[in-house]
């Protein structure tokens, strides 16, 4: 393996041009406070995962070899004191093998591990100081290794040895509240968790904070969480605090950092304090390096509409040493793509060195694990490879892997196997087309979301704001990008046509009729065998979201339910992928379908009488006076020609 640069939050990936100033005005006040923690607390601890990296699995190394780098996000060492990197290994082999694994902090060796035969675990301290930071980043190098006695020879892919990182591997830091200063600062060591406290005035700026918070902060995995914390002891900083104020008038944001809870806690105040968050979470935080940062605007810029390059996308595509298979994984959502548009092609630029015996290497093409095709790189230069993508094959979350393969040089217990470099190329993108638009599904509306989208909770909802605001977050972290502009309306005659809209209401808000509505009586909801899973009360505890059509624009509609609302976490995240049609609980997404193709729910209303019930209703009547009425009409045939003969034979 080579070195995998990982980063916290892939919202700065999205070109976004931002209006901000940093000056030095009052902080904003306090409305609550989010979190609390004694305030003698002399340092606080931020813990980051593998897992908070993307590694969900871990690390993982077989065959006596392997090496990884991690890249650890620290903006800034003033506020760092030092820290340690807590490895949770297990390994094991089948047979005697001396092996060991190295852990190197900053490109430097600091510790190494002989590891035993007998499969066990164990963990590996490693202590790190600020000096070891470089560019932002705290590198961490892994490195397995080993080899066989010099009395027994055995190919090394026979060992049967392994060695897997836990995703619960991680680096603790060390911090001093009082270096945490400002919103860029903060936005760049808060804990994965957030808690954002609302005011209780009712405002469509505290919709439009919460949707944003949602959305920006993975609401869709339980990472947001909204009202006042319980207090905090100890030193382990578990959530990022954050506390919203509206004003009447005045800056769109105004955002500054309070320390007196012990931990460091933000401070927004503005008419329309998301655009802070906005401005946070994007490429542009680094404006907010002020104690105060007043921001006007951030703009979205528009994603190119023919091409969206890999090198933009969150993902490694640095060289790495091939000795017999790696992967080059990219992943890119459909929201990273123009509204209407689609993957025609995968166009890469790659280049593999040839080995010691002139051999090159060969690149196999998936797409979310559906085989594209494959290359030979023979020539050691760098090759144009095109590779068409079938329609369907996207979704909400996708995963380009390159997998290079190269017959391994060296071996027969006299040489280490050799691995020679291979990398893909600037250049490689994605090739975009027109979608064919024909079947509507809810990653192709989050898709459209990108351009923006207009949320209205209608005021006729018989339900607080405290009470739909979870059924709310859940819904659009899933399906609301980073990137969309969110527009808070009124209520739902303030539409504008244009743009896509989420409303969460008890009644339909289109005009066409939705899969499913709730104002012609009973509902049942059965399978395609005709058995009813859902009725009466127990339909209506849950939330349904719909994608519907209002003036020829399509949205998602929300009907909460008279249940639990969802709390989705991250072994349990509430997305919604295909389909236009999605039942929700408490225990997150229940089902989703399509209700024009291939359904598998039939939704029925008893209490309403229609063509189709009268003739499931009376079909054996109906099936029987028609046979009947075929008889007479047979009868009636058979009896004229007879009669007709009779008459030609009498004459």
């Amino acid at each position: 393996m080579t070195p995998t640069k990982a980063l916290l939050a892939a919202l700065a990936m999205m070109p976004i041009t931002a209006q901000a100033q940093t000056s030095a005005p009052p902080a904003p006040e306090s409305e609550a406070t989010a979190s609390a923690a004694p305030a003698e607390v002399d340092g606080i601890r931020r813990s980051i995962t593998l897992a908070d990296l993307g590694f969900g699995n871990g690390l993982s190394f077989r065959q006596l070899s392997g090496q990884n780098t991690v890249f650890v996000p620290i903006p800034d060492t003033a506020p760092l004191r030092g820290g340690t990197v807590t490895l949770d290994i297990r390994h094991g082999a089948t047979v005697p093998v001396d092996r060991y694994i190295q852990v190197a902090i900053g490109g430097r060796p600091v510790a190494t591990r002989a590891l035993g035969n007998a499969t066990e675990t164990l963990r590996l301290e490693v202590e790190f100081q600020p000096s070891d930071v470089s560019g932002g980043f705290l590198s961490v190098g892994l490195t397995y290794s080993g080899a066989f006695t010099d009395r027994v020879c055995v190919d090394e892919r026979a060992s049967g040895d392994f060695v897997d990182i836990g995703p619960g591997s991680a680096v603790t830091m060390e911090l001093d509240p009082a270096g945490i200063t400002s919103p860029a600062l903060f936005a760049g060591f808060r804990p994965a968790v957030t808690r954002v406290t609302l005011p209780e005035e009712p405002s469509l700026a505290r919709l439009a904070v919460a949707t944003r918070a949602a959305a920006l902060f993975g609401a869709e995995t339980g990472q947001v969480q909204f009202g006042a914390g319980a207090a905090t002891e100890g030193p382990e900083w578990a959530e990022g605090a954050m506390t919203i104020g509206i004003a009447a008038s005045g800056a769109q944001s105004e955002m500054a950092v309070d320390g007196s809870s012990g931990f460091p806690a933000l401070q927004l105040r503005g008419s329309d304090p998301q655009v802070g968050l906005w401005q946070l979470a994007s490429a542009w935080s680094g404006l907010a390096g002020g104690d105060t940062a007043i921001t006007s605007a951030v703009d979205p810029a528009d994603p190119s509409p023919d091409l969206l390059p890999l090198a933009g996308l969150s993902a490694d595509l640095s060289p790495r040493d091939v000795v017999s298979t790696e992967n080059v994984l990219v992943p890119f959502q459909s929201s990273d793509l123009p509204p209407g548009k689609t993957v025609a092609s995968v166009d890469l630029v790659m280049a593999a060195a040839l080995d010691a015996e002139g051999r090159g290497a060969t690149a196999s093409v998936y797409l979310n694990e559906t085989l594209l095709g494959n290359r030979p790189l023979p020539d050691g230069v760098p090759e144009r490879l095109s590779f068409d993508v079938p329609r369907g094959l996207i979704g909400r979350d996708n995963q380009l892997r390159i997998a290079i393969q190269r017959q391994p040089s060296g071996g027969e217990c006299r040489f280490k196997p050799q691995g020679y470099p291979a990398q893909i190329l600037p250049g490689s993108a994605l090739r975009l087309t027109d979608a064919d638009g024909r079947n509507s599904h809810f990653f192709t509306l989050r898709q459209d979301f990108g351009a923006g989208v207009q949320v209205v909770l209608d005021p006729a909802l018989d339900m607080s704001f405290d009470e739909a605001l979870p059924w709310i977050t859940g819904v659009a972290g899933s399906m609301i990008p980073d990137r969309a502009t969110i527009l808070p309306r009124a209520e739902l005659t303030a539409i504008e046509p244009g743009l896509p809209f989420l409303v969460i209401s008890a009644t339909a808000p289109g005009e066409d009729e939705p899969a499913i509505t709730f104002d012609q009586g009973r509902v049942e909801i059965r399978n395609t065998n005709g058995e009813v899973m859902f009725a009466g009360e127990s339909l209506e505890r849950l939330g349904v979201a719909q994608i519907v059509t209002r003036a020829g624009q399509e949205g998602l509609w929300l009907r909460p339910g008279t249940g639990p609302a969802p709390a989705p976490s991250v072994d349990t995240p509430l997305i919604l992928n295909r389909g236009d049609l999605a039942l929700i609980g408490e225990e997150g997404l229940i089902v989703a379908t399509s209700a024009r193709t291939n359904p598998v729910l039939e939704v029925s209303y008893p209490d309403r009488t229609t063509l189709a019930q009268i003739l499931a209703k009376y079909r054996p009547w109906i099936v029987g006076g028609a046979w009947v009425l075929l008889t007479l009409i047979v009868l009636i045939v058979f009896q004229r020609i007879y009669r007709s003969r009779r008459g030609t034979q009498g004459s």
